[in-house]
């Protein structure tokens, strides 16, 4: 089914969350480590000629697409939207998760170091940020020793480039650094997934 025909069989309101994977391969391995279904999420909002989707690009950083465009060429089984129960319904109007995402995050860049806070964003944490602001929170961060546990290739991403990190400016080795990282946490879209109050829009169990 084209996805054109598979947005117009979902009923979107701004601040929807869409789950997929394939936008940044950091997102993805963590994912593979949490046995999470999706790598990124974003946030849905209303914009002009339809909806939009704003998203962190690993390589663009915070930006938005045509929703359309977003999931052009995926299958229904290649991403999932769920709907945040509690919220007011805004409808196609603007809701408060999606403007905090663009007031606060739009056209910055994505954040290699997966650092909470800092005017540089991951995709879990601008979604995670963006409803915390509107007043809910999703997920529960988890620490860096415990998502690396058993996954050394993840521990190894998240040392690239250690001697630029900001938490490792003092330290003189690889090892001094991981001591240092894997007391800190970040948000997962497993997390985001799992949360309670959020509602399974698409797609619907058959």
């Amino acid at each position: 089914m084209p996805a054109f025909a598979e947005e117009a069989a979902w009923d979107w309101r701004a601040g929807d969350l869409i789950f997929r994977s394939g936008l940044d391969p950091m997102d993805d391995l963590i994912a593979e480590a949490t046995q999470a279904e999706f790598g990124s999420v974003a946030i849905v909002r209303a914009g002009s000629g339809g909806p939009h989707v704003v998203y962190v690009d690993a390589e663009e950083g915070v930006t938005e697409a045509m929703l359309g465009d977003f999931v052009t060429g995926l299958r229904a089984s290649d991403y999932a939207v769920y709907r945040l129960q509690d919220m007011a319904d805004w409808g196609q109007g603007d809701s408060p998760i999606s403007y905090n995402a663009l007031l606060v995050a739009y056209g910055q860049a994505a954040d290699r170091f997966r650092l909470m806070g800092g005017d540089t964003y991951y995709g879990a944490e601008l979604v995670y940020l963006a409803a915390l602001g509107a007043g809910v929170t999703l997920g529960v961060p988890v620490r860096l020793a415990e998502l690396a546990q058993g996954h050394p290739e993840l521990e190894a991403v998240f040392l690239t480039d250690w001697q630029e990190h900001p938490y490792c400016t003092y330290v003189v080795s690889r090892d001094d650094c991981w001591d240092v990282l894997k007391g800190t946490a970040i948000v997962t879209t497993a997390g985001i997934q799992g949360a309670s109050g959020l509602e399974h829009l698409y797609p619907l169990p058959e």
